[in-house]
């Protein structure tokens, strides 16, 4: 379950592993320290693959197309290798196995919600001869020009190799943090007078 300690060795591994992930949530909080007052949110457009880097394997954003319901729009190398394909357009919920799909579908749910971020622990089986292992995803939303939550951008990882054998993974546990947020507050950007800022709030 989330937040068991994990001792010795394996602690150390899963940091390293899990490092690109705490690196991409921590430049989405960067564009969020960017709004006024820290109580907006980036939208897509703002979400620049540079910023993120070497770490944009790990990286992928889902849309919003029902109430239980959510697609892949952008996918990294490593959600693609966990289903066995090219991610892009599949339900975001195809990567999981049947009896995880009821808890994702309410935490995903939440995260638009809230708005929230989420935190979600995996676990994926042994399939053949390829080890099971642990993974995390995080989930962090993005808003539209109105200011509405439609897209979420997520981090995944996993402690160990993927195999290359499509796996469904199973949804472990899961941690959400509720958001301040203000739909009104805008992304700041400095304009030409050096004493004015520029609340902007399209996508």
């Amino acid at each position: 379950m989330f937040g068991q300690k994990r001792s010795g060795g394996s602690e150390g591994t899963s940091l390293r592993a899990f490092a690109p992930i705490n690196r991409i949530e921590a430049y989405w909080q960067g564009l969020r320290d960017g709004t006024a007052g820290g109580l907006g949110l980036p939208t897509r457009s703002e979400i620049d693959p540079r910023g993120i880097g070497h770490d944009l394997r790990h990286a992928f954003v889902l849309e919003r197309i029902g109430p239980d319901l959510c697609r892949i729009r952008v996918s990294g190398s490593v959600l693609s290798e966990v289903m066995g394909c090219e991610a892009r357009g599949l339900p975001f919920s195809r990567a999981f196995d049947t009896a995880s799909q009821a808890s994702l579908a309410q935490v995903v749910d939440a995260v638009f919600r809230g708005p929230a971020t989420a935190r979600l622990t995996l676990r994926t089986v042994r399939r053949g001869l390829h080890p099971g292992g642990i993974g995390e995803i995080r989930l962090l939303p993005l808003v539209d020009r109105d200011g509405a939550v439609s897209r979420l951008l997520g981090a995944i990882a996993f402690a160990g190799r993927v195999s290359p054998v499509a796996q469904a993974v199973t949804l472990s546990g899961s941690f959400g943090r509720t958001l301040r947020f203000d739909p009104h507050a805008g992304q700041m950007r400095e304009t030409q007078v050096p004493y004015l800022r520029l609340v902007a709030t399209e996508a």
